[in-house]
């Protein structure tokens, strides 16, 4: 692992959490708990993150990503909270106009209800009987 500065940011949805760290690169890498983005991530959701990086203007750094829980949806939603708020920390003034154009550094508070007791799901009940 590099010993250089790098950015930090925190990004969580439903029951995911990611941490990105920003590193000074000449190219753009992305890599996601130690395996590279096209491996882990399928196309759809890697091409999220993409074109996160494209809209915001990222073209060069090393992007350590390090995520659990939840799904692939979560997990990217997740990815793109943590390198935008990463990024924020590298240089507010530059990204904060961009990333808030594309609303990259709102956070989605939706998460699962838990099942209540009575019920059969979270808010399925049982069919009601007249007679």
């Amino acid at each position: 692992m590099s010993e250089n500065k790098y950015y930090y940011g925190v990004g969580r949805r439903k029951a995911c959490t990611a941490r990105a760290k920003i590193y000074e690169d000449k190219v753009l890498a992305i890599s996601v708990n130690k395996k590279k983005a096209d491996e882990y991530f399928p196309e759809f959701y890697l091409k999220t993150i993409q074109n996160m990086l494209n809209n915001v203007g990222v073209k060069t750094g090393k992007i350590d990503l390090f995520i659990n829980g939840g799904g692939v949806m979560g997990q990217s939603d997740a990815a793109i909270l943590a390198i935008s708020k990463a990024l924020l920390k590298k240089d507010d003034e530059a990204y904060r106009p961009i990333v808030r154009e594309h609303s990259y550094n709102s956070t989605d508070i939706r998460k699962v209800l838990p099942k209540r007791p009575g019920l059969k799901k979270a808010r399925k009940a049982r069919q009601w009987v007249k007679r």
